[in-house]
């Protein structure tokens, strides 16, 4: 937590206490409700990302919906307003810490396991029969409280589905964080609940193996294991894991969703079968995670819950935690004290060609073309008339060449 307040020491009601974090999309605040005299966390939209009324209704009527889910596995949503030129979410000031950083600290037994894993599958499937898909389900989006009980968080980047066209995807949908996306996010098809089942599916395999199931060098190494490898089942790599958990991870993971658990009920179902007559054991100790090589880090992310058709990539904390499977941890590993004095080569295109790309903020030229950067963390915008506006935070950490190609979306294309 940070001493760093905004300008105003309020917004709406609610006083500013401190801060608590901040993202791409916004900044959380730990607030006070003086109208009913409690602690709340208070999430306020950057100013750069209301880019216009229209985004920022559409905002209100998801924040809403999203208000309206009352379930003790979500974090509650109170209030949504504007003020100051933005917007912002007062919700729930939650008790625990990430699992992401709990499961950095110790290895949960298999029980443990199983435990979190029914407790999200069930808060999963009341958000999705209320028509909420999450899309970004991973560890830091799960808050452990400490007796226990965990809570989904952040569902900034969902989508409240159209209950008369439950399949469609809108124009720009966001795809998530690329180590959990599902195969159909990362191939840009229309999403649905069990999207979210197979992100559960990846914390799992996580969980049991201390691995990822599925990872690479760059994007497009990342996305090829996606859709085309398949993961040894845990039990080959932790032979502690129940058969039945196993089982239900490997299901979980299917490339085609329809292999899949259909609903977070029959995901949490199996689950339990964990617990029967197969005693639990301990999840084998993981390796100290090691930070991976080449990584363009990756967060697709819409501006505005998922309807600005801003796409962000970020690859967050937490997918340097666990190595991926076969992965070599010790390759192009590049020193902090180094990557000031050196440089990549990024090569941007677009489709369509043309898009102007900024860096930084600043207008580098139009696509295709190819930029010489210091190593680190760059915003990287690309904007074309009647298309979508594309942004991007890339982490180069290699001095080679690091493709990165956009396929734009037109602002009447529609569903997809």
């Amino acid at each position: 937590m940070t001493d760093n307040l905004p300008h105003t020491s309020t917004y709406g009601r609610y006083q500013i206490l401190s801060e608590v974090g901040r993202g791409a999309m916004g900044v959380v605040y730990r607030a006070h409700d003086p109208q009913i005299d409690r602690r709340i966390a208070l999430k306020v939209l950057r100013q750069d990302r209301v880019t216009s009324n229209d985004l920022v209704q559409r905002f209100f009527k998801e924040a809403k919906a999203i208000g309206r889910l009352s379930h003790p596995g979500i974090v509650t949503v109170y209030d949504v307003g504007q003020d100051h030129g933005t917007i912002f979410i007062a919700m729930e000031f939650l008790e625990g810490i990430p699992l992401s950083e709990v499961i950095e600290s110790k290895s949960l037994s298999v029980e443990e396991i199983i435990d979190l894993g029914i407790q999200v599958a069930d808060a999963l499937d009341y958000a999705h029969s209320h028509g909420i898909i999450h899309r970004d389900i991973k560890s830091t989006n799960i808050i452990l409280s400490p007796a226990g009980r965990a809570k989904i968080t952040d569902f900034g980047i969902a989508h409240v589905e159209d209950p008369s066209a439950p399949q469609q995807t809108q124009a720009g949908e966001i795809l998530g964080t690329p180590v959990y996306m599902s195969p159909e996010q990362v191939m840009s098809r229309p999403v649905d609940g069990r999207s979210d089942l197979y992100s559960l599916g990846i914390i799992l395999y996580e969980l049991t193996t201390g691995r990822r199931p599925f990872g690479g060098d760059n994007l497009a190494s990342i996305f090829r294991a996606i859709t085309q490898d398949t993961p040894l089942p845990p039990v080959a790599i932790a032979p502690d894991t129940p058969k039945s958990l196993s089982d239900a991870i490997v299901k979980s993971l299917s490339k085609d969703p329809e292999g899949r658990f259909q609903s977070g009920t029959a995901m949490a179902k199996a689950l339990r079968s964990g617990l029967g007559p197969e005693p639990p054991g301990r999840a084998p100790e993981r390796p100290a995670a090691r930070r991976p090589g080449v990584l363009v880090a990756v967060l697709l992310v819409l501006a505005i819950l998922g309807i600005t058709g801003v796409i962000y990539l970020q690859q967050g904390p937490d997918a340097e935690r666990f190595p991926p499977v076969g992965q070599d941890q010790t390759a192009h590993q590049v020193p902090v004290e180094e990557q000031t004095a050196r440089s990549g080569l990024l090569a941007v295109n677009s489709t369509p060609a043309g898009a102007q790309v900024f860096v930084n903020n600043e207008f580098k030229g139009k696509a295709p073309l190819e930029l010489n950067l210091p190593l680190g963390k760059h915003d990287i915008r690309l904007s074309l008339p009647d298309y979508y506006e594309w942004e991007a935070q890339v982490q180069l950490e290699d001095e080679g060449k690091t493709p990165l190609s956009v396929r734009l979306i037109a602002i009447d294309s529609g569903a997809t």
